[in-house]
């Protein structure tokens, strides 16, 4: 079993080697406490296994990825800003709860690991920055995930592109996630929208901007709407902004673009290269970090958990 806990959304795997056999998918409400949430992943993992004729006997092992801050010796969700809960033994409530044991970490080092995995990669340093909620990022050297000193390495979503920046709920200012992630893009589009009442990105939310979601931002900028190519364009500068950043410190070999809105990467992918090339410090190299989308989507953060355990 492959779990991947998104600020969002929660998806379920069952996983054979490197095959995603089948999933289920639920909300990731974590309002009501950790124990309300466990129970309800309990659940579907029970539904998952039951409609494949299978019980938790039948399964080898079970991987999970999960937000924020993730001590791999404690077992405890140390941070996380975009989940209700910090400082929660999440890994001994969940075995507990199944009566099996349950590797866990981070879910963009998840995301990044099973990306590597199922592409083949044989870079030596290759990343993965997924834009969802948040931003986040995994970093695999040498064929192993790198975790930090205290396993919380990555959270880029969190270096400040502006120090006098708009708030983030981390309690910092300016930070990367705040104008760069997929939430940030729809905030984005929402108050264009708002501000152009003729544009075609406010008739696609039939005048109401709380509806204003990526993939209507992006039938925008597939329409050649003004409005929406305007957000889309500043969107790539503050992107570029924080990869040029990324690549700046590490140079990977391979930067992998993940989350929901990377289904739309020749949209803006092209646009956000081309910034960096102008950019980058190393921009006089003959050997430059390929940046890529993702090419698994959502699957390679569960079969990534699911596989946890080859490292």
């Amino acid at each position: 079993i492959g779990i991947d806990m998104g600020g969002t959304h929660t998806a379920v795997g069952l996983v054979d080697g490197l095959t995603l056999k089948d999933r289920v998918e639920f909300a990731t409400d974590t309002g009501q406490g950790a124990e309300k949430y466990i129970e309800e992943l309990a659940g579907k993992i029970g539904l998952l296994l039951g409609k494949n004729g299978l019980n938790l006997t039948d399964i080898s092992g079970i991987g999970m990825g999960v937000p924020g801050s993730f001590n791999m010796q404690t077992g405890m969700i140390e941070y996380a800003n975009n989940l209700s809960f910090s400082d929660v033994p999440f890994r001994d409530m969940l075995k507990e709860k199944l009566g099996k044991k349950v590797l866990i970490d981070n879910d963009a080092n998840l995301a990044a690991w099973g990306e590597y995995l199922l592409s083949g990669s044989s870079a030596s340093s290759f990343i993965m920055v997924t834009l969802g909620t948040g931003i986040g990022c995994g970093i695999v050297l040498d064929g192993r995930l790198y975790r930090g000193v205290n396993f919380a390495e990555g959270e880029i979503g969190h270096m400040t592109i502006r120090y006098d920046g708009i708030d983030c709920n981390c309690g910092r200012k300016g930070c990367f996630e705040a104008y760069a992630s997929a939430s940030a893009l729809v905030r984005q589009a929402a108050e264009a929208a708002k501000a152009r009442p003729d544009s075609r990105l406010k008739a696609l939310v039939e005048g109401d901007v709380s509806r204003m979601n990526g993939r209507l931002f992006f039938q925008a900028v597939r329409e050649e709407d003004e409005t929406a190519l305007a957000v889309r364009d500043n969107y790539v500068q503050l992107l570029a902004e924080g990869l040029t950043n990324l690549i700046n410190l590490l140079q990977p070999e391979e930067l992998v673009i993940g989350g929901g809105i990377s289904g739309a990467a020749e949209l803006f992918l092209p646009q956000v290269e081309e910034c960096i090339v102008r950019m980058v410090y190393s921009r006089a190299s003959k050997v430059q970090t390929l940046l890529r989308p993702a090419k698994f989507g959502n699957d390679a953060g569960i079969v990534g958990a699911a596989r946890l355990g080859d490292m």
